[in-house]
């Protein structure tokens, strides 16, 4: 399968929602979602890593779903990440929130927190900073030092893996530094651009292409904008687990019933 062929079977989920309709689109973000946490318990990973994790929302509600695994988030904005160790307590989650970046490489990374962009002032607490610089001329940053990581350094004793990673057009920095541990996902949501909004960034065809090279199969995408969605991929060995299919069914069955 090309990465052509594979946009084109995801996009045909998009006849189960009005992308007319602003809210339809974000229905289909929250569906994505919720496949990607049911599938889950079903994966049953032994360490789950939210890469880009904000809030850590992600990790802190895959720890209720995966009671004995490693749970890890990484927040590269040293504001956000200040921010939400206050509001969380991720120690008795058992949760690992940490200041770090996601890379190719070990060791300290210049970040950049957006400030402003041609929209508006973002402030420091941005969602849409990165280790990359955006394509717009008006883009401000904050630039600052933090620790960078590669997901082969942090997971070496996972034997499955599930991944949400959503690191603002650096997915070819982490997927470069996680080449042993991709070789062990079962299950990771990814968000990609179809357009560049980031300088140098991958696009959605290389990160297609890429995953697609080592086995990782594409089984649905959302569709809240036009050119920035999220993709979910399983491994083929967990693509054939006998309760996978159930819950995918299900999933499209609920997602259907909803927006007819």
């Amino acid at each position: 399968m090309t990465p052509g062929q594979a946009l084109a079977q995801l996009s045909a989920r998009a006849s189960l929602y009005d992308l007319r309709d602003r809210a339809d689109r974000a229905r289909s973000a929250a569906d994505l979602r919720k496949m990607f946490f049911a599938l889950l318990p079903v994966v049953a990973p032994d360490v789950f890593i939210e890469a880009g994790a904000h809030d850590g929302s992600g990790a802190r509600r895959a720890r209720r779903l995966l009671p004995d695994a490693r749970v890890l988030a990484y927040e590269g904005n040293p504001h956000n990440h200040a921010r939400f160790a206050k509001r969380h307590n991720f120690a008795a989650l058992r949760v690992e929130y940490l200041l770090s970046a996601l890379s190719d490489s070990d060791g300290p990374v210049t970040f950049k927190v957006l400030t402003a962009d041609r929209h508006s002032a973002q402030g420091v607490h941005s969602g849409r900073s990165s280790l990359m610089l955006r394509e717009d001329p008006k883009a401000e940053y904050e630039t600052v030092t933090v620790p960078g990581l590669r997901l082969d350094s942090v997971a070496t004793g996972a034997e499955r893996a599930a991944l949400w990673v959503d690191v603002e057009g650096a997915s070819e920095k982490v997927l470069a530094g996680a080449e042993a541990l991709l070789k062990r996902a079962d299950l990771m949501m990814i968000e990609v651009e179809s357009a560049a909004f980031w300088q140098g960034q991958w696009l959605a065809h290389d990160v297609l292409a890429h995953l697609l090279a080592r086995r990782l199969v594409p089984v649905a995408r959302d569709f809240e904008r036009r050119h920035q969605f999220n993709i979910l991929f399983m491994s083929e060995a967990a693509l054939a687990l006998p309760d996978v299919l159930p819950v995918l069914e299900l999933q499209y069955s609920l997602a259907r019933y909803r927006n007819r």
